[in-house]
């Protein structure tokens, strides 16, 4: 396994475990955090794009729970720039990751 691999996903790990997502979301972070290592590790050995496919499916699904949190919400730009200097590092195609909605804007009142 890449020390950079492993040393972005373990900080990432680290820094949902001290957030207030719930605790069974956490495990489930935890669980796809896990199993990027590995996924990555199988595309840098075969160079196969259904593991690019799956890496962006569990990425994808992980920013999904950190939206749930406000607190875990600022974990996101953080990451997705991490995320694009892994893949520029090691060589990887671009991640097609969904943009993470925009912040409500003001509400609007009605004129009567």
């Amino acid at each position: 396994m890449h020390d950079t691999i492993r040393t972005h996903f373990q900080e990432l790990e680290l820094a949902v475990q001290s957030t207030t997502i719930l605790a069974d979301r956490k495990e489930v972070v935890a669980g796809s955090i896990q199993r990027l290592e590995a996924l990555y590790d199988k595309l840098r050995q075969t160079d196969e794009s259904r593991y690019l496919d799956e890496i962006t499916r569990v990425i994808q699904g992980v920013l999904n729970d950190l939206e749930a949190c406000p607190e875990a919400k600022s974990l996101d730009a953080a990451f997705r720039e991490k995320l694009r200097q892994l893949h520029e590092e090691l060589g990887l195609p671009k991640l097609a990751l969904k943009s993470s909605k925009p912040p409500p804007g003001p509400k609007k009142t009605r004129k009567k």
